[in-house]
Protein backbone atom coordinates (compact mmCIF):
# COMPACT_ATOMS: atom_id res chain seq x y z
CA UNK A 1 0.00 0.00 0.00
CA UNK A 2 1.06 3.56 -0.76
CA UNK A 3 0.02 7.24 0.65
CA UNK A 4 -0.49 8.26 -2.82
CA UNK A 5 -2.80 6.37 -5.52
CA UNK A 6 -0.83 4.53 -7.59
CA UNK A 7 -0.97 2.44 -10.68
CA UNK A 8 -0.90 -1.40 -10.43
CA UNK A 9 1.06 -2.42 -13.75
CA UNK A 10 -0.08 -5.85 -13.08
CA UNK A 11 -3.95 -5.45 -12.98
CA UNK A 12 -3.57 -2.10 -15.65
CA UNK A 13 -5.54 0.04 -12.99
CA UNK A 14 -5.35 2.17 -10.43
CA UNK A 15 -5.19 1.43 -6.45
CA UNK A 16 -6.52 4.16 -4.13
CA UNK A 17 -3.89 5.82 -1.74
CA UNK A 18 -4.28 4.77 2.00
CA UNK A 19 -3.74 8.72 2.91
CA UNK A 20 -4.06 10.60 -0.64
CA UNK A 21 -7.09 9.60 -2.35
CA UNK A 22 -8.71 9.87 -5.46
CA UNK A 23 -11.29 11.81 -6.50
CA UNK A 24 -14.34 9.89 -7.68
CA UNK A 25 -14.38 11.45 -11.06
CA UNK A 26 -11.35 9.20 -11.37
CA UNK A 27 -12.47 6.01 -9.51
CA UNK A 28 -14.78 5.86 -12.44
CA UNK A 29 -13.70 6.76 -15.32
CA UNK A 30 -9.59 5.48 -15.23
CA UNK A 31 -10.97 2.69 -17.13
CA UNK A 32 -11.51 4.61 -20.27
CA UNK A 33 -9.65 4.26 -23.45
CA UNK A 34 -8.13 7.63 -23.22
CA UNK A 35 -7.02 7.09 -19.66
CA UNK A 36 -5.40 3.65 -20.25
CA UNK A 37 -3.29 5.13 -23.32
CA UNK A 38 -1.91 7.60 -20.86
CA UNK A 39 -0.99 5.05 -18.28
CA UNK A 40 0.33 3.20 -20.89
CA UNK A 41 2.59 5.71 -22.28
CA UNK A 42 3.55 6.09 -18.58
CA UNK A 43 4.60 2.51 -18.66
CA UNK A 44 8.19 3.51 -20.37
CA UNK A 45 8.30 7.02 -19.38
CA UNK A 46 11.56 8.71 -17.98
CA UNK A 47 11.36 9.92 -13.85
CA UNK A 48 9.15 12.86 -13.48
CA UNK A 49 5.81 14.93 -13.20
CA UNK A 50 3.09 14.38 -16.07
CA UNK A 51 0.09 15.40 -16.76
CA UNK A 52 -3.05 13.33 -16.72
CA UNK A 53 -5.56 14.42 -19.54
CA UNK A 54 -8.02 15.33 -17.28
CA UNK A 55 -5.53 18.03 -15.83
CA UNK A 56 -4.46 15.69 -12.60
CA UNK A 57 -0.45 14.92 -12.19
CA UNK A 58 1.43 11.46 -12.11
CA UNK A 59 4.85 11.04 -10.67
CA UNK A 60 6.78 8.39 -12.46
CA UNK A 61 9.76 6.78 -10.43
CA UNK A 62 12.60 4.35 -11.73
CA UNK A 63 15.34 3.54 -9.18
CA UNK A 64 16.66 0.08 -8.46
CA UNK A 65 15.09 -1.96 -10.87
CA UNK A 66 11.63 -0.85 -9.83
CA UNK A 67 8.77 1.75 -11.36
CA UNK A 68 6.44 3.42 -9.59
CA UNK A 69 4.10 5.78 -11.13
CA UNK A 70 1.61 7.88 -8.15
CA UNK A 71 -1.02 9.17 -9.84
CA UNK A 72 -4.69 11.21 -9.63
CA UNK A 73 -2.74 13.64 -7.41
CA UNK A 74 -1.91 17.33 -7.95
CA UNK A 75 1.39 18.12 -8.04
CA UNK A 76 2.85 21.68 -7.84
CA UNK A 77 2.88 23.68 -10.89
CA UNK A 78 2.58 20.24 -12.88
CA UNK A 79 -1.74 19.71 -12.75
CA UNK A 80 -4.28 22.65 -14.52
CA UNK A 81 -6.35 24.09 -11.44
CA UNK A 82 -9.26 25.08 -13.43
CA UNK A 83 -9.63 21.70 -15.53
CA UNK A 84 -9.65 19.83 -12.20
CA UNK A 85 -12.44 22.36 -11.08
CA UNK A 86 -14.25 20.91 -13.87
CA UNK A 87 -13.97 16.94 -12.54
CA UNK A 88 -14.78 17.98 -8.87
CA UNK A 89 -17.89 16.99 -7.11
CA UNK A 90 -19.16 17.77 -3.79
CA UNK A 91 -17.91 14.50 -2.16
CA UNK A 92 -14.76 15.47 -0.01
CA UNK A 93 -11.48 13.35 -0.47
CA UNK A 94 -8.15 14.21 0.63
CA UNK A 95 -6.30 15.39 -1.98
CA UNK A 96 -4.46 18.80 -1.62
CA UNK A 97 -1.78 19.95 -3.30
CA UNK A 98 2.27 18.39 -2.85
CA UNK A 99 5.57 19.46 -3.76
CA UNK A 100 7.20 17.29 -6.49
CA UNK A 101 10.35 16.20 -3.70
CA UNK A 102 7.58 15.02 -1.70
CA UNK A 103 6.59 12.16 -4.23
CA UNK A 104 9.95 11.63 -5.27
CA UNK A 105 11.22 11.15 -1.35
CA UNK A 106 7.85 8.65 -0.66
CA UNK A 107 8.32 6.72 -3.69
CA UNK A 108 12.61 6.28 -3.22
CA UNK A 109 11.08 5.01 0.54
CA UNK A 110 8.77 2.63 -0.61
CA UNK A 111 11.79 0.77 -3.59
CA UNK A 112 13.62 0.82 -0.56
CA UNK A 113 11.50 -1.16 1.12
CA UNK A 114 10.27 -2.95 -1.55
CA UNK A 115 14.56 -3.84 -2.42
CA UNK A 116 14.79 -4.77 1.33
CA UNK A 117 11.57 -7.20 1.16
CA UNK A 118 12.85 -9.13 -2.00
CA UNK A 119 16.16 -9.61 -0.60
CA UNK A 120 14.60 -10.76 2.81
CA UNK A 121 12.92 -13.30 0.39
CA UNK A 122 16.08 -14.40 -1.50
CA UNK A 123 17.91 -15.39 1.49
CA UNK A 124 15.08 -16.54 3.95
CA UNK A 125 13.63 -19.23 0.63
CA UNK A 126 16.85 -21.28 1.01
CA UNK A 127 16.91 -21.51 4.77
CA UNK A 128 13.22 -22.89 4.30
CA UNK A 129 14.77 -25.31 1.89
CA UNK A 130 17.58 -26.35 4.39
CA UNK A 131 15.29 -26.83 7.13
CA UNK A 132 12.67 -29.18 5.23
CA UNK A 133 15.99 -31.33 3.35
CA UNK A 134 17.94 -31.51 6.78
CA UNK A 135 14.51 -33.24 8.41
CA UNK A 136 14.81 -35.03 5.73
CA UNK A 137 18.03 -36.82 5.66
CA UNK A 138 18.13 -36.70 9.42
CA UNK A 139 15.10 -38.57 9.62
CA UNK A 140 16.98 -41.24 6.67
CA UNK A 141 19.84 -41.39 9.52
CA UNK A 142 17.64 -41.84 12.29
CA UNK A 143 15.53 -44.57 10.27
CA UNK A 144 18.75 -46.61 9.22
CA UNK A 145 19.93 -46.66 12.82
CA UNK A 146 16.76 -47.62 14.57
CA UNK A 147 16.17 -50.14 11.67
CA UNK A 148 19.76 -51.99 12.52
CA UNK A 149 18.91 -52.12 16.41
CA UNK A 150 15.95 -53.38 15.92
CA UNK A 151 17.48 -56.13 13.68
CA UNK A 152 19.73 -56.67 16.31
CA UNK A 153 18.86 -56.38 19.50
CA UNK A 154 21.30 -58.23 21.12
CA UNK A 155 24.83 -56.42 20.67
CA UNK A 156 27.05 -59.31 20.29
CA UNK A 157 25.12 -60.70 17.27
CA UNK A 158 26.85 -58.10 14.38
CA UNK A 159 26.21 -58.07 11.31
CA UNK A 160 29.32 -56.36 9.87
CA UNK A 161 28.13 -56.33 6.42
CA UNK A 162 25.01 -54.70 7.22
CA UNK A 163 26.90 -52.59 9.54
CA UNK A 164 29.11 -51.02 7.10
CA UNK A 165 26.29 -50.12 4.70
CA UNK A 166 24.69 -48.08 7.57
CA UNK A 167 27.89 -46.55 8.14
CA UNK A 168 28.29 -45.41 4.34
CA UNK A 169 24.72 -44.69 4.35
CA UNK A 170 24.77 -42.30 7.28
CA UNK A 171 27.89 -41.02 5.87
CA UNK A 172 26.51 -39.80 2.78
CA UNK A 173 23.73 -38.30 4.21
CA UNK A 174 26.36 -36.05 6.84
CA UNK A 175 28.02 -34.95 2.93
CA UNK A 176 24.51 -33.82 1.68
CA UNK A 177 23.36 -31.96 5.00
CA UNK A 178 27.14 -30.44 5.02
CA UNK A 179 26.66 -29.57 1.05
CA UNK A 180 23.39 -27.91 1.97
CA UNK A 181 25.07 -26.04 5.20
CA UNK A 182 27.74 -24.79 2.17
CA UNK A 183 25.17 -24.12 -0.38
CA UNK A 184 23.58 -21.69 2.42
CA UNK A 185 26.39 -20.37 3.32
CA UNK A 186 27.55 -18.83 -0.25
CA UNK A 187 23.60 -17.74 -0.56
CA UNK A 188 23.88 -15.48 2.33
CA UNK A 189 27.60 -14.91 2.37
CA UNK A 190 28.62 -14.38 -0.87
CA UNK A 191 31.94 -13.01 0.01
CA UNK A 192 32.50 -15.43 2.60
CA UNK A 193 36.12 -16.83 2.71
CA UNK A 194 36.55 -20.57 1.23
CA UNK A 195 39.46 -21.14 3.43
CA UNK A 196 43.21 -22.10 2.70
CA UNK A 197 43.87 -24.12 -0.35
CA UNK A 198 46.02 -26.80 -0.50
CA UNK A 199 47.64 -29.56 -3.03
CA UNK A 200 45.43 -32.31 -3.68
CA UNK A 201 46.07 -35.93 -6.43
CA UNK A 202 42.57 -35.51 -8.23
CA UNK A 203 42.49 -38.90 -9.21
CA UNK A 204 42.07 -39.87 -5.37
CA UNK A 205 39.41 -37.59 -4.71
CA UNK A 206 37.13 -39.07 -7.03
CA UNK A 207 38.70 -42.42 -5.57
CA UNK A 208 37.32 -41.68 -2.32
CA UNK A 209 33.81 -40.34 -3.78
CA UNK A 210 33.60 -43.60 -5.69
CA UNK A 211 33.94 -45.90 -2.09
CA UNK A 212 31.43 -43.57 -1.08
CA UNK A 213 28.68 -43.90 -3.21
CA UNK A 214 29.47 -47.88 -3.75
CA UNK A 215 25.47 -49.12 -3.32
CA UNK A 216 23.95 -45.52 -3.15
CA UNK A 217 20.35 -45.64 -3.79
CA UNK A 218 20.45 -49.00 -3.87
CA UNK A 219 20.30 -48.91 -8.18
CA UNK A 220 23.22 -50.81 -8.93
CA UNK A 221 24.75 -48.12 -10.14
CA UNK A 222 28.52 -48.07 -10.01
CA UNK A 223 31.67 -45.39 -10.68
CA UNK A 224 34.30 -46.77 -12.79
CA UNK A 225 37.29 -44.49 -13.01
CA UNK A 226 39.42 -45.00 -15.96
CA UNK A 227 42.81 -44.11 -16.45
CA UNK A 228 45.93 -45.52 -18.66
CA UNK A 229 47.65 -45.35 -15.14
CA UNK A 230 47.11 -44.32 -12.38
CA UNK A 231 47.04 -40.48 -12.15
CA UNK A 232 49.20 -38.36 -10.17
CA UNK A 233 48.18 -34.88 -11.13
CA UNK A 234 48.19 -32.30 -8.31
CA UNK A 235 45.71 -29.41 -8.46
CA UNK A 236 45.36 -26.43 -5.69
CA UNK A 237 41.96 -27.15 -4.01
CA UNK A 238 39.47 -25.55 -1.42
CA UNK A 239 37.43 -27.31 0.97
CA UNK A 240 34.78 -27.34 -1.05
CA UNK A 241 36.40 -29.24 -3.79
CA UNK A 242 34.95 -32.67 -2.38
CA UNK A 243 31.49 -31.31 -2.28
CA UNK A 244 32.08 -30.38 -6.00
CA UNK A 245 32.50 -34.27 -6.64
CA UNK A 246 29.87 -35.58 -4.82
CA UNK A 247 27.50 -33.06 -6.49
CA UNK A 248 28.34 -34.29 -9.98
CA UNK A 249 28.31 -37.91 -9.04
CA UNK A 250 25.62 -38.25 -6.55
CA UNK A 251 23.74 -36.40 -9.44
CA UNK A 252 24.71 -39.33 -12.35
CA UNK A 253 23.69 -41.97 -9.94
CA UNK A 254 20.02 -40.19 -9.13
CA UNK A 255 18.87 -39.84 -13.04
CA UNK A 256 20.59 -43.13 -13.90
CA UNK A 257 18.58 -45.89 -14.71
CA UNK A 258 19.23 -49.28 -12.41
CA UNK A 259 21.90 -51.58 -13.71
CA UNK A 260 24.03 -48.80 -15.54
CA UNK A 261 27.53 -47.55 -14.65
CA UNK A 262 28.94 -43.70 -14.53
CA UNK A 263 32.19 -43.83 -16.19
CA UNK A 264 35.03 -41.20 -15.45
CA UNK A 265 37.49 -41.03 -18.07
CA UNK A 266 41.04 -38.85 -17.16
CA UNK A 267 42.85 -37.84 -19.72
CA UNK A 268 46.44 -35.91 -18.71
CA UNK A 269 48.45 -33.75 -20.50
CA UNK A 270 51.35 -31.77 -18.78
CA UNK A 271 49.74 -29.00 -16.49
CA UNK A 272 46.32 -30.04 -18.19
CA UNK A 273 44.02 -32.51 -16.57
CA UNK A 274 40.75 -33.34 -18.70
CA UNK A 275 37.98 -35.04 -16.71
CA UNK A 276 34.84 -36.47 -18.55
CA UNK A 277 32.17 -38.28 -16.33
CA UNK A 278 29.76 -40.29 -18.60
CA UNK A 279 26.21 -41.63 -17.45
CA UNK A 280 23.07 -42.15 -18.99
CA UNK A 281 20.48 -39.74 -17.64
CA UNK A 282 17.35 -37.38 -18.36
CA UNK A 283 17.80 -35.99 -22.14
CA UNK A 284 18.48 -32.56 -22.31
CA UNK A 285 17.98 -30.62 -25.67
CA UNK A 286 20.21 -27.78 -26.71
CA UNK A 287 18.16 -25.02 -25.30
CA UNK A 288 18.37 -26.83 -21.80
CA UNK A 289 22.58 -27.47 -21.83
CA UNK A 290 22.99 -24.14 -21.43
CA UNK A 291 20.65 -23.62 -18.70
CA UNK A 292 21.80 -26.08 -16.30
CA UNK A 293 23.40 -24.21 -14.34
CA UNK A 294 20.92 -21.42 -13.82
CA UNK A 295 19.87 -21.58 -9.78
CA UNK A 296 16.21 -23.11 -9.83
CA UNK A 297 16.33 -24.84 -13.44
CA UNK A 298 15.62 -28.41 -14.22
CA UNK A 299 15.48 -30.05 -17.75
CA UNK A 300 11.65 -31.08 -18.46
CA UNK A 301 13.27 -35.19 -18.70
CA UNK A 302 14.56 -34.41 -15.44
CA UNK A 303 10.64 -33.17 -14.11
CA UNK A 304 9.25 -35.95 -15.48
CA UNK A 305 12.06 -38.84 -13.95
CA UNK A 306 11.53 -36.82 -10.15
CA UNK A 307 9.14 -34.88 -9.32
CA UNK A 308 11.13 -33.23 -6.13
CA UNK A 309 14.13 -30.86 -6.30
CA UNK A 310 15.46 -27.43 -6.12
CA UNK A 311 17.37 -27.17 -8.88
CA UNK A 312 20.52 -26.01 -7.17
CA UNK A 313 23.26 -28.71 -7.53
CA UNK A 314 24.44 -27.87 -11.21
CA UNK A 315 24.32 -23.82 -10.15
CA UNK A 316 26.13 -24.74 -6.62
CA UNK A 317 28.89 -27.01 -9.06
CA UNK A 318 29.74 -24.29 -11.30
CA UNK A 319 30.19 -21.62 -8.22
CA UNK A 320 32.94 -24.27 -6.98
CA UNK A 321 34.19 -24.43 -10.60
CA UNK A 322 34.35 -20.61 -10.88
CA UNK A 323 36.23 -20.80 -7.44
CA UNK A 324 38.95 -22.84 -8.16
CA UNK A 325 39.41 -21.43 -11.93
CA UNK A 326 38.04 -25.29 -13.49
CA UNK A 327 36.49 -25.02 -16.34
CA UNK A 328 32.68 -27.05 -16.77
CA UNK A 329 31.02 -28.11 -19.55
CA UNK A 330 27.75 -30.07 -20.61
CA UNK A 331 26.85 -32.58 -23.63
CA UNK A 332 23.86 -34.26 -23.66
CA UNK A 333 23.07 -36.99 -27.21
CA UNK A 334 19.53 -38.39 -27.34
CA UNK A 335 19.38 -42.17 -27.09
CA UNK A 336 16.00 -43.04 -26.25
CA UNK A 337 12.92 -42.89 -24.53
CA UNK A 338 11.35 -45.02 -21.97
CA UNK A 339 8.33 -44.25 -19.92
CA UNK A 340 7.13 -41.59 -21.34
CA UNK A 341 11.47 -40.54 -20.34
CA UNK A 342 13.92 -39.06 -23.04
CA UNK A 343 17.15 -40.36 -21.98
CA UNK A 344 20.40 -39.67 -23.08
CA UNK A 345 24.20 -39.89 -22.39
CA UNK A 346 25.29 -37.12 -20.71
CA UNK A 347 28.59 -35.81 -19.99
CA UNK A 348 30.01 -33.43 -17.32
CA UNK A 349 33.54 -32.28 -18.59
CA UNK A 350 35.87 -30.70 -15.92
CA UNK A 351 38.95 -28.87 -17.19
CA UNK A 352 42.05 -28.55 -14.73
CA UNK A 353 45.00 -26.15 -16.00
CA UNK A 354 47.66 -25.52 -13.56
CA UNK A 355 48.88 -23.18 -15.50
CA UNK A 356 45.59 -21.03 -13.73
CA UNK A 357 45.31 -22.41 -10.77
CA UNK A 358 43.34 -20.84 -7.77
Amino acid sequence: MSVFPNYDFDRKQIVDGTCFRLMPYCIKNCVSQRCKQYYESLENAPSGSYKCPHGLSSYVYNAQNKKLIFTGIKIKGKYDKQRVKGISTQDYCFNPVVEETICSSVANEIAVAIHENAEKDRKTAPVNDLLHETRALNGQIRGLTDSYFEEHGDDDTVDSNRLLEIIKNVQVCSYMISNRFLYLDSVLNPTLPQGSSYPAVIFGKFDKMRKLLKGYMRKNVWISLNTAETSKYRYNIYPSFETLLFVLLENAIKYSPNNQSVDVNFKEKANILDVEITSVGPYCNENEITRLCEKGFRSENAQIMQKQGQGFGLNFASEICKAHKIGLSFESIYLNKDHGVKYGRFYVKLHFDNACEC
